[in-house]
């Protein structure tokens, strides 16, 4: 069986590893940090993940976030109001960084998912495989949609003392999206991707 050289990223401890298929987990003996999550079906998920967080990405955006009802009055958010009036009050900071987190990174990361996974699933790999996997690797900071949703409770936590909280279709959508957004974070693996990137590259190289 062949094997290959793997560098731990926390400690540096170098491991030869048996190249194999078979499903499960392997750590680092030094510093226990997680190395490879070997899964079946890792590309199939992913693609099926990444449809369904594109689709409720649309979603959350066209539709009405919340409503609120206050003596006979009412008024309709969708999901970019809170940012239009950030910037409508020169909180230029705060409303760059609600923007960046819960519309530009999501979206970016939504579309290389499909981007990458897509001709994956079709058995193509696509030239811009590695510069996707960096993207999606330095971008996983900026993704805090569950921060973005737990300040959306507490809000409506302390208007519904005012007046009738009415949540939109977008609002539900966005919650499904948070919970896909993090299956797909639990289910990506980028060390396989790696590997055919590899592939590719010593193919090249022969021919």
């Amino acid at each position: 069986m062949t094997e290959k050289i793997l560098c731990c990223h926390e400690c540096d401890e170098l491991l030869r590893v048996p190249q194999t298929r078979k499903e499960g987990r392997l750590k680092c003996p030094r510093c226990g940090t997680t190395l490879l999550r070997q899964k079946k079906g890792m590309v199939e998920i992913m693609y099926a993940l990444s449809i369904a967080a594109a689709i409720l990405f649309l979603l959350t955006n066209y539709f009405p976030f919340l409503s609120f009802h206050v003596v006979g009055n009412t008024s309709h958010a969708n999901f970019m109001t809170s940012i239009v009036y950030l910037f409508g009050e020169k909180d230029w900071l705060i409303g760059i960084a609600v923007l960046m987190t819960t519309v530009v990174v999501p979206l970016i990361r939504i579309g290389l998912m499909l981007s990458l996974f897509g001709p994956i699933y079709h058995g193509i790999i696509p030239p811009y495989t590695v510069f996707a996997l960096k993207v999606l690797s330095h971008s996983l900071p900026w993704a805090m949609l569950d921060v973005f949703l737990v300040g959306v409770f507490v809000s409506m936590v302390k208007l519904v003392k005012m007046g009738t909280i009415i949540p939109g279709l977008s609002l539900w959508a966005f919650m499904v999206m948070v919970f896909v957004m993090a299956a797909m974070q639990v289910v990506f693996d980028p060390q396989p991707l790696w590997e055919k990137v590899d592939e590719r590259r010593r193919e090249r190289e022969l021919a």
